[in-house]
């Protein structure tokens, strides 16, 4: 496979509806196998909880076999990224994570990164295509044609561009003077 795209399941109109119980919202067929996300309510163990109403997110490879979750996640991409610039916990494969996204002026230091003690991948924006690290080593890229192209992909990259994705996380690689938060 030279190449894969990761789309929604579901339309726009419907994405943005907060998710109440655990329900497949997306899936895509990756080259190490289908990907599925699964929306669900968020933790309530604050009052900001309950009054952002934030999501849990579950990405997973071959039906549960490798998977990436983060909690407080919102549907609207605008409204997540003041909370990545603190950080956002979540579990990969059962290990802790922190997914935070880094505004900057330069292009080269905007970065998404998934950062724990089994998973380090980055996204960042080079040559006016996203670009995907995996300890500090570029592994692949997304073209023009919104095709990823990874050569040698992993559990972690895979789960990661798939979230980055569907979260609508590239976003955060915007320019900080053009973005109205």
């Amino acid at each position: 496979m030279s190449g894969f795209v990761v789309r929604r399941g579901a339309p726009w109109s419907r994405w943005r509806v907060a998710a109440i119980k655990p329900q497949v919202w997306a899936w895509c067929e990756t080259p190490l196998g289908e990907a599925t996300l699964v929306r669900e309510r968020g933790p309530r163990e604050t009052p900001e909880d309950h009054a952002n109403g934030g999501e849990t997110w579950t990405v997973s490879l071959r039906g549960g076999a490798a998977t990436l979750s983060v909690e407080r996640l919102l549907p609207e991409p605008v409204h997540s990224l003041p909370r990545m610039g603190k950080g956002l916990e979540g579990t990969v494969d059962g290990e802790p994570f922190r997914l935070t996204g880094r505004p900057a002026l330069r292009p080269a230091r905007r970065t998404v990164t998934f950062e724990g003690p089994t998973i380090d991948v980055r996204m960042t924006r080079r040559r006016l295509r996203n670009r995907l690290l995996e300890h500090g080593n570029e592994i692949g890229f997304r073209a023009a044609d919104e095709r990823w192209h990874l050569p040698d992909p992993t559990d972690h990259a895979v789960l990661a561009v798939c979230l980055f994705e569907w979260a609508r996380l590239e976003d955060a690689l915007g320019n900080p003077l053009l973005s109205n938060p």
